[in-house]
């Protein structure tokens, strides 16, 4: 094994500030004050370690103790920050490196140790995963001309797939691919190219198609030269290299979208793997997923949603988000929807569900449908919604008095004051048995002087009483807040039982996933609902975008 010594990250710059030091790198930085001779210790290390030193020399910088005491202490502090970095000896020779050297060449091109001593937690073990791998390029093109030419420079082994006899399906489409499985694939015309997220090569090739149809990429061939496909060829290779090197990619997971005017290489959220909607996960997605959800359906780019849009809307003591649909019966520019819950993220969550939902009706005709971010959550706000309209149909809207227990949980009692005294509305609410395990909560208002009837202020069917007051509160509070900002009621989407929860805000809410499972069978006797409720189709491209995301729209299984 060859001997290592520490230095600096190449990115690394020193500014010297008035009694100290400011220490800056790509993804750092570190101030160091109060001491005036600290420039001159920095520019004697940075000799130092020009210089190589192993990792024990570190302890004896200089001859003198006094000095070499407060050179390690610097040193000590630049490690901690990720300032300095071990690589093999040889590779600041002159390329003449001991037979174990790693990688597949001894020495890397210069212009590769640097970046690799850049970026890299252990340099010399990622240049051996590099070279590891063979990359196989399937297509031809600028695109897959420029990926050969970056991944050749950076000591990259490189082979070319065999030519076919016929002529490629997408004779834009070039395919980086190593032989454990992961790859990147690549496209681009004139004016537009994408690049995917690295990734298994089987699941990669569905999304390319699905980024090509979003930026209406032709199959057109493009010409040698062509700037857009220079940029996305190289840009793959650079993915793919880092994906070997085992470096931390920044934009992930992400489409990497090129353009031609002015030409630039933007990052947009893009889901790291294709989700069937027939197929419910026993596990729910982390947190951070949810709340990405709107981000990537509405993105201007890849996006098949109108932008989520918070603007002038109070975000408390509720959050609320609106979107504009087009395509659907509605005022010009759109009909108006609306998301809400305990914080923004949730809000813009439910936004994007109520916008799915409503551009679902066109496929599913008059029929009840409900979207959810997987079967579980969609199956949920089905069956409450049918069970709310049984029960309306049979002149039931009347509930007896709430129990005084159903205002000790947290979250019931901290949106019913919300309501009632902080917003001050002297609302009432009424809780129903709908069948063993089902409660129906309906908070009213004032309404005797409202032109437009908001009479009830909002509902929730959950498992308990308590669980069923708080979001029932919830959905009142947002109605309230709503009609502040603007009269008429929109097409409204929120939080229930059976949603996930998006973020960890402070705002309680209950968690009913132990009692949801009961509560649907439940509700499925009370509506006579067929065990297995039909997925529904949206119109395409939102159904390939749904299918990517795993939202998944459901309906009744007859006429309802």
């Amino acid at each position: 094994m060859s001997t290592r010594s520490w230095q600096l990250r190449p990115t690394v710059q020193a500014t010297r500030i008035d009694g100290g030091l400011h220490l800056r790198s790509w993804d750092t930085s570190l101030t160091l004050d109060d001491a005036p001779q600290l420039w001159r210790l920095w520019q004697l290390l940075t000799r130092r370690l020009a210089s190589g030193r192993t990792t024990d020399d570190l302890r004896d910088l200089s001859p003198r103790p006094p000095v070499a005491l407060a050179l390690y202490r610097l040193a000590d502090l630049l490690r901690e920050h990720d300032l300095l970095v071990r690589v093999p000896k040889h590779w600041a020779g002159t390329g003449h490196a001991p037979a174990d050297a790693c990688g597949p060449a001894p020495v890397p091109p210069p212009a590769v140790a640097t970046w690799l001593a850049s970026v890299a937690t252990d340099p010399a073990v990622s240049w051996t995963g590099i070279g590891r791998e063979s990359v196989t390029v399937t297509g031809a093109g600028p695109a897959a001309t420029a990926a050969i030419e970056a991944l050749t420079a950076a000591g990259a082994r490189v082979r070319r797939a065999a030519t076919r006899a016929d002529p490629p399906r997408d004779p834009a489409r070039v395919t980086l691919a190593v032989g454990d499985g992961r790859a990147v694939v690549t496209g681009a015309s004139a004016t537009v190219g994408y690049v995917t997220p690295v990734g298994p090569g089987t699941n990669l090739r569905a999304q390319s198609g699905l980024i090509a149809e979003r930026l209406g990429l032709g199959s057109a061939a493009t010409a040698p030269g062509d700037p857009v496909a220079v940029v996305a060829g190289a840009c793959a290779a650079h993915r793919l290299l880092g994906a070997l090197a085992e470096l931390t990619d920044p934009a992930a997971p992400t489409a990497l979208v090129v353009r031609s005017d002015p030409l630039r290489a933007t990052a947009h959220p893009w889901p790291p793997g294709v989700r069937s909607p027939a197929v419910d996960a026993s596990d729910r997605r982390d947190d951070a997923v949810h709340a990405g959800l709107p981000t990537s359906l509405t993105d201007p780019e890849l996006g098949v949603l109108p932008p989520v849009e918070l603007d002038d809307l109070p975000q408390l003591p509720v959050g609320l988000a609106r979107c504009r649909v087009g395509g659907v019966p509605g005022p010009a520019g759109g009909t108006l929807v609306t998301g809400h819950g305990p914080d923004t993220s949730t809000a813009r969550l439910h936004a994007t569900l109520a916008a799915v939902e409503l551009l679902s009706v066109s496929t599913a005709g008059a029929a009840v449908l409900a979207c959810g971010v997987d079967r579980s959550h969609a199956e949920g706000v089905l069956l409450r919604r049918l069970a709310r309209r049984s029960v309306a149909s049979a002149g039931g809207t009347s509930g007896g008095a709430v129990p005084p227990s159903a205002f000790d949980a947290p979250a019931a009692r901290r949106w019913w004051r919300t309501l009632t005294r902080r917003l001050g509305v002297p609302a009432t609410v009424h809780v129903r048995r709908l069948a063993p395990g089902a409660q129906l909560a309906v908070v009213h208002g004032p309404g005797t002087t409202d032109h437009d009837g908001w009479r009830e202020l909002g509902w929730a069917i959950e498992a308990t009483a308590h669980d069923a007051v708080a979001f029932a509160a919830l959905a009142a509070v947002a109605t309230v807040r709503w009609r502040a900002h603007r009269p008429g009621p929109p097409y409204s989407h929120g939080p229930c039982g059976a949603s996930p929860r998006v973020s960890r805000s402070a705002a309680p809410m209950p968690d009913g996933s132990e009692r949801e499972a009961a509560l649907r069978r439940s509700l499925r006797s009370l509506v006579g609902a067929p065990a297995e409720p039909i997925v529904v189709t949206p119109p395409a491209p939102l159904a390939a975008a749904l299918r990517t995301v795993g939202l998944v729209v459901l309906r009744a299984g007859d006429d309802r």
